[in-house]
């Protein structure tokens, strides 16, 4: 029942995108971010991910049942050739080199093509900022909030 009310809700309430930080921290039961969801919840947002992050946050046993349930909550967005393309152009932006930056150009992508307002949660303070602020020179400039954990 909740998987269905979250994957409803946000039609018109934004979207709050988990990077790998973001998904390893709810998926550990850090109580900070099991209250932002609840919040992004409550506020009609959708909690979205790239296909990508669960790669990132592998987990077996216990922590793995729970990855597997939150992921059947969240929506868990294609790497698609629109976000291929856009990965691209911040990369070409910003001077990162794809093979370093290339999840996080990805991740950031996926990020500037979800439903606004549109905040991305993460740790990373190198990469990610500098993706986010290209990503708003791009059509239809994108505003991605940073939420850093």
């Amino acid at each position: 029942m909740v998987s269905k009310r979250l994957k409803a809700m946000g039609k018109g309430g934004g979207t709050l995108v988990l990077d790998a930080q973001g998904l390893s921290l709810q998926v550990d039961g850090d109580e900070q971010m099991r209250a932002r969801i609840r919040a992004a919840e409550l506020n009609g947002r959708r909690v979205a991910l790239s296909a990508l992050t669960p790669l990132e946050v592998r987990r077996s046993g216990q922590a793995g049942r729970r990855l597997a349930f939150l992921l059947s909550r969240f929506d868990v967005k294609p790497v698609d050739e629109a976000v291929l393309r856009t990965a691209a152009l911040l990369l070409d932006a910003t001077g990162l080199d794809g093979h370093e930056c290339l999840v996080d150009a990805i991740v950031v992508a996926t990020t500037a093509l979800c439903v606004p307002p549109v905040r991305l949660v993460t740790s990373d303070g190198s990469h990610i900022p500098k993706l986010c602020a290209a990503a708003h020179e791009l059509p239809p400039q994108p505003s991605i909030g940073l939420i850093t954990v």
